[in-house]
């Protein structure tokens, strides 16, 4: 069976035209958006620990920076694999999301999975918690927006999900946002 006419978000990823970005002074890395396979998928999400140099606390997706050699579907696995435990052979790999950057110089490409309904995590030493969320609930939040004007002049919209006590902001509520709000309405 075709997985595109099965799944509704591989058809959706793999219909739509996918926005790359040319930044060759950025460190590349890639992150796994996991949206387990369900009528109301979840969406995989951490709370990176107190205990990181960098982003403490941040909600983020399971990622970092890819390996010499790597590509971003295999970098993705890795770092799901490293941070929460999960398997690549819970992993099937819908796609690629649109390439997104970080003001700290990164240029990450998410990729886009299906997840077992419950899926086996654990976490590591970078992983605080593991946040589970519905789709539906997030899309039923108010999202708060602003934007930021980037040093050559464009103008750039940020948002923030409040959910249940975190605060999803940044990358990954960039991420989001664009699953939210393109992907399909289930």
């Amino acid at each position: 069976m075709d997985t595109a006419l099965a799944d509704p978000w591989a058809a959706w990823v793999g219909g739509r035209e996918r926005r790359t970005l040319h930044l060759p002074d950025y460190r590349r890395a890639a992150v796994l958006v996991g949206l387990t396979l369900e009528p109301n998928p979840r969406v995989l999400l951490t709370v990176r620990s107190a205990e990181l140099p960098t982003h403490k606390g941040q909600i983020s997706f399971p990622g970092g920076s890819l390996e010499a050699g790597e590509d971003v579907v295999a970098g993705a696995q890795r770092e799901a694999e490293e941070e929460v435990g999960l398997d690549a052979a819970q992993v099937q790999v819908l796609g690629t999301l649109d390439d997104v950057f970080t003001p700290v110089g990164f240029h990450v490409t998410p990729v886009l999975a299906r997840l077992p309904a419950e899926p086996t995590l654990t976490l590591s030493g970078e992983v605080a918690q593991i946040l589970l969320p519905s789709l539906a609930d997030l899309r039923a939040l108010p999202v708060l927006r602003e934007s930021r004007r980037l040093p050559d002049g464009t103008l750039v919209p940020l948002y923030r999900y409040p959910w249940q006590g975190h605060d999803i902001w940044g990358m990954t509520a960039r991420v989001l946002h664009d699953l939210l709000t393109h992907g399909p309405q289930l």
